[in-house]
């Protein structure tokens, strides 16, 4: 059994891992006016660093998922470190490629450490794995809404924000490193063939879905977060300056949702009801303010859909995850985190090439992305919950 030490520790290394996940995914589209601003080049031109920020962290992912068992770790830290180094080119990128090149750098840390530290929470709590990371998520969103607030107190020189913000996974990677070692052990090294057996069941037909309405839903995520900073000046008319408060409203919506998803998770509401409800809600406020295009009445029909958003990345992936086995958690959470990752990056390069940052064209991808993601996520859960009938029935017989 696992001592309450390095248990206090793992939570401080998880909790600090994802709370450095909410600032790096918010430092780099804050900070995309006031770059845009100190480079003297339209913000238009630097919106392919969000797309490369989830190809980053779909390449990190990627290498989390053929690792080998137990490394989890000894990534952490390694990420984390990663997204600080990717922040620091960042603050003092002398042009766009380079800039382009930080928020790269900086996906394949954050890649590296969501990965991992999903795994490694999957490890620490294997039937409340849905619900701990909501709980996790939201403490990410906190983090993200604080992030833009720097860079807006800090215009007039942009860098020393960003270097705040950096500190942060420099942190994680600190208390990731120290415990290190108190992971070794606390997944189980193997089940029985029969066990195997039926989680690979599980796995293969309730999970099948859920990977496709994850890429759909990340890529809509991915619109919401990256344009965060540049839709409000389209919407409202905000100057570049102050246009970074933007992303932080974002993410102050994405942590109520996700934390009221987490109290209504603590009430009984199950994952599988909850996720395509929030979701076709959403489409449809997302339709709505299309039609709307400009004003305060577009802006609150989009931060509405942004608290039904929230908690959706965590509740597939938890859901997912719950449905394997714990020593099969780090190769199939990273595989999760890859098409997830694959889809926020395709689907936002494809937005910004073809339609940039046009608000009702934007809403309506979104709204499309959101409602495939809802169905798919039907269709999922119901396969996955007859599949634990069936497995039951085979106990039962055994």
């Amino acid at each position: 059994m696992t001592r309450p030490g390095p248990e206090r520790r793992q939570d401080a290394a998880l909790a600090l891992a994802f709370v450095s996940l909410g600032a790096v995914s918010a430092a780099i589209p804050a900070s995309l006016p006031g770059t845009a601003a100190r480079l003297e080049v339209p913000a238009a031109d630097l919106l392919p660093s969000v797309s490369l920020l989830f190809l980053g962290l779909f390449a990190g992912v990627l290498v989390v998922a053929v690792a080998r068992r137990g490394s989890a770790g000894t990534v952490l830290p390694f990420g984390s470190g990663l997204e600080a180094a990717g922040l620091v080119v960042a603050a003092f990128a002398p042009s766009v490629p380079v800039f382009h090149g930080a928020a790269l750098l900086t996906g394949i840390g954050f890649g590296l450490v969501e990965a991992s530290a999903t795994a490694l929470t999957r490890a620490r709590s294997a039937s409340g794995t849905p619900a701990r990371l909501s709980a996790l998520n939201g403490a990410s969103a906190v983090a993200a809404a604080v992030a833009p607030l720097l860079l807006v107190a800090g215009q007039g020189a942009l860098w020393a924000p960003i270097l705040v913000i950096a500190a942060v996974p420099a942190a994680a990677a600190v208390s990731g490193a120290v415990a290190r070692g108190s992971w070794h052990g606390s997944v189980p090294e193997g089940t029985s063939r029969a066990g195997s057996a039926v989680s690979g069941s599980r796995v293969r037909g309730g999970v099948a879905l859920l990977p496709v309405a994850l890429f759909l839903f990340v890529g809509a995520e991915t619109i919401l977060a990256g344009w965060s900073s540049t839709l409000p000046g389209r919407l409202l008319g905000i100057p570049p300056a102050a246009a970074a408060a933007g992303t932080a409203v974002f993410w102050t919506l994405m942590a109520v949702g996700r934390f009221a998803c987490t109290a209504l998770l603590a009430r009984g509401v199950r994952p599988g009801v909850y996720l395509p409800v929030a979701a076709l809600a959403a489409a449809a406020l997302a339709l709505v303010a299309a039609v709307v295009g400009q004003g305060v009445g577009a802006v609150l029909l989009v931060a509405a859909v942004v608290v039904c958003v929230a908690p959706g990345y965590a509740l597939l992936l938890g859901s997912a995850l719950a449905l394997t086995p714990p020593e099969g958690a780090a190769r199939i959470s990273g595989a999760l985190v890859a098409i997830g990752a694959a889809g926020g990056s395709a689907i936002s390069f494809a937005v910004a090439a073809t339609v940039a940052d046009a608000p009702a064209a934007v809403l309506v991808v979104v709204a499309c992305l959101l409602a495939g993601c809802a169905v798919l996520s039907v269709l999922g859960h119901r396969r996955g919950r007859e599949l634990e009938l069936l497995s039951s029935e085979r106990d039962t017989t055994a």
